[in-house]
């Protein structure tokens, strides 16, 4: 059982397979099947003229014996006119013989005929038949080849957007990398203040103690004033 199975999956598989390769091979195959028709109706064309040649012939044959027939009785005639009876009968009798093998010749023109009528429907119609497959053919090309083209646009397409997704996504780590190193040097920066004292020292600047505190105008003022009083009383 398990081996039925196991086959009947493999002929679906190369079932499967094979239809692939007619698909992908459609438009090929559509051509040679084309040449293939055109090879054979230039086979039945070869054909017809051959069988319309032998019609002929038999046309022929047959009038040169129904000529002969006709001789042959004017001479039965002749021979019944002088009483010559028995070469009459003798006459007679070839006309019988020539009489068999008209009929026999016609019976073949007649079927010859057949033929023909039946060959020129036939090539009139393959003929048809392949014109409507080249219009067509032309078409499917067309189609196919516009096909083609909006596959390969739709991949590029995609590969350009992939890129771009990609670019996009080395930018934001870039900029990440460097909002990183820049908070980085700014912490350094910072202890590297602390360890030098400065950073003390700017911030009792910036609450006005001590000798890097800062001053006003009005405070540089009132300086010189007293100074100047200080002198004066002198």
């Amino acid at each position: 059982m398990l081996l039925r199975k196991m086959m009947t999956a493999l002929r679906g598989r190369a079932t499967e397979t094979g239809e692939a390769i007619v698909d992908n091979q459609a438009i090929r195959i559509m051509e040679q099947e084309l040449r293939d028709a055109k090879r054979d109706l230039d086979a039945a064309n070869d054909e017809l003229t051959a069988i319309m040649a032998k019609r002929n012939l038999g046309v022929n044959e047959t009038q040169e014996i129904a000529s002969k027939i006709t001789e042959y009785e004017k001479s039965a005639m002749a021979a019944l006119d002088k009483g010559e009876n028995a070469l009459a009968e003798e006459v007679a009798g070839e006309i019988a013989r020539l009489e068999g093998e008209r009929d026999i010749a016609q019976a073949n023109v007649e079927q010859y005929d057949s033929t023909i009528t039946t060959l020129k429907s036939s090539i009139s119609k393959s003929k048809t038949e392949i014109r409507r497959v080249e219009q067509q053919m032309s078409h499917v090309k067309a189609t196919e080849a516009a096909h083609k083209a909006q596959a390969a646009v739709a991949s590029r397409h995609a590969g350009h957007n992939a890129s771009m997704n990609s670019a996009v996504a080395s930018l934001d780590r870039i900029k990440e990398k460097q909002k990183l190193q820049a908070e980085k040097l700014k912490v350094g920066e910072e202890l590297a203040n602390q360890d030098s004292g400065a950073d003390l020292e700017s911030r009792l600047s910036k609450a006005g103690i001590g000798s890097g505190a800062s001053h006003s105008g009005s405070d540089v003022l009132a300086r010189l004033k007293a100074k100047q009083s200080g002198g004066t009383d002198a």
